[in-house]
């Protein structure tokens, strides 16, 4: 038996499904880790202010335990609670002795910014203002030096987004990181960094946008967060001496934006291996002062320069992607942990084969989410020896592609066939001894104008849906283009050398 290790990359993002991009990334990675160890896996529909949301199950050994993306019922809703509120959570943070900004809340009616803007020179320039109850960096700014920008961004958060409760607190200098806790462990840790370009000496800025654009959409972190070439981006090269068709030298670097919010495309570098010992303790003591929150993603701003941590939040419900999926730097597989938090008598279960099948997440995210079903229970995985088995097919595909799908599907087989001409084509089929042999048995019967030759037996060198999978028609179907693309394979080369780039000094 020939086991190649799977490639982050080629085999993992490129492969990742639609439906499991952004923040559903946390509810996939672990249902696909909890149905990969045996644990059993329940998608379900629940109605949110009159729109279909869904909502997982993990059961095992007689427990069961309800998740929301990646918060599950093992966090109190009193942390919850707190958790939506900015303002209690500053409250509870600064009574357990952990570092915040200084800041309060204030509230605002009738576009009246006396009282805030008093504050924020009693407090001293540069603030943040934000909405003291909302999420995803909604109305958020940073930076503000003086009294006009100050009033400025409270006009956007009160008089345009209608917030009135709002807080300003002193800007806190450093870099903006994120840390995941579980219990007393902090377990991975991030920072974002400004988005930004490297010259080659022959492509534009555009051109090296566009590039960079083209990675990011591989990221299923990311690929919903592009550069965008607005006013904004082009204001900001342009007061640096750029504009979009300036070219940039071999190795030459510049910043795009001064702002690491994720919505302005901003790059993660994991650094889990590079903090210190107290900013883990300042994350892991920021989770145990919200009561019931036994863990979170904690955001953490580190100036290494002064060696000071200040938490500015704790997110209850965090997206796992940003570790999962980061820029720079090493994956580290959150969604694991928690499972392992969970059900912990089974973080040592060997899943040897079971990590090269997955299940076809976005089949059961479009049934869901149209109304078709409430409920889906992913069928287990097999627990007895399986198999595979790689064939080469010759002849009129298209015509047999019926009949050996439902022969495939009716022996319980997972695989696929993937076309490599007109009438050539790479068949890989995998299940139980048992299964396996009979579906071969019957394929020279079911099948008998193809030639069909055995190229390989158990080589398992990437990923297999646990159903069957076949093209409409003998060509290569439209949402393998990518994987098949050239170019995209030259991208995921230009990735790994700026992997290994990062390794041997540090990102803009």
């Amino acid at each position: 038996m020939a086991l190649k290790a799977l490639d982050i990359y080629e085999n993992i993002m490129l492969n990742h499904p639609v439906e499991a991009q952004g923040a559903s990334i946390s509810m996939y990675r672990m249902t696909l880790e909890a149905w990969r160890r045996g644990i059993e896996v329940r998608f379900m529909t629940v109605y949110v202010k009159n729109r279909i949301k869904i909502r997982h199950k993990l059961s095992y050994g007689g427990r069961e335990y309800r998740f929301q993306l990646s918060l599950g019922d093992k966090v109190a809703k009193e942390a919850r609670q707190i958790g939506k509120s900015k303002e209690l959570t500053k409250q509870h943070l600064a009574a357990a002795g952990v570092s915040v900004p200084e800041g309060k809340v204030i509230s605002i009616q009738n576009n009246d910014f006396g009282e805030a803007l008093e504050y924020a020179e009693s407090i001293g320039y540069p603030v943040i203002v934000k909405p003291a109850h909302a999420s995803l960096a909604i109305g958020v700014r940073t930076n503000l030096k003086d009294r006009a920008s100050l009033a400025e961004a409270l006009e956007h958060i009160h008089g345009e987004l209608g917030y009135t409760e709002i807080i300003v607190e002193r800007h806190a200098e450093g870099f903006d990181t994120r840390a995941y806790v579980i219990e007393n462990e902090m377990i991975a840790a991030f920072k974002r960094i400004p988005a930004h370009i490297e010259g080659d000496g022959g492509h534009t800025i555009r051109q090296l946008i566009e590039l960079k654009n083209q990675r990011r959409k591989l990221n299923p972190h990311l690929s919903n967060s592009q550069i965008k070439m607005d006013d904004a981006l082009i204001d900001y090269i342009g007061r640096h001496g750029y504009n979009l068709d300036s070219v940039l030298g071999k190795g030459e670097k510049i910043n795009l934006t001064d702002s690491t919010f994720a919505s302005n495309a901003a790059d993660t570098v994991d650094i889990t291996d590079e903090v210190t010992e107290d900013y883990k303790m300042t994350a892991v003591n920021a989770v145990k002062s919200i009561p019931g929150m036994n863990m979170g993603g904690v955001d953490i701003i580190r100036d290494p320069e002064k060696d000071v941590n200040k938490v500015l939040e704790i997110n209850c419900r965090p997206d796992l992607g940003g570790h999962m999926f980061p820029i720079y730097g090493e994956s580290r597989d959150v969604a694991k942990k928690i499972v392992d938090y969970y059900f912990p008598e089974t973080a040592s279960i060997d899943t040897g084969i079971n990590e090269y099948f997955t299940f076809d997440f976005d089949e059961i995210f479009r049934f869901l989410k149209k109304g078709i079903v409430k409920e889906v229970i992913l069928p287990p995985l097999p627990k007895s020896k399986v198999e595979n088995v790689h064939l080469e097919l010759k002849g009129n595909i298209n015509f047999y592609r019926t009949v050996l799908f439902n022969s495939a599907a009716g022996h319980r087989l997972g695989g696929n066939i993937r076309m490599l001409g007109k009438d050539r084509a790479k068949m890989v089929v995998a299940g139980t001894t048992k299964h396996l042999t009979s579906f071969l048995q019957e394929l020279m019967k079911i099948a008998p104008k193809l030639d069909i030759t055995v190229t390989a037996q158990n080589e398992w060198d990437s990923l297999l849906m646990y159903k069957f999978e076949i093209p409409e028609t003998a060509s290569i179907p439209l949402n393998r283009l990518r994987r098949e693309n050239m170019d995209m394979r030259k991208e995921i080369e230009a990735l790994k050398k700026e992997l290994a780039d990062v390794k041997k000094g540090s990102p803009l």
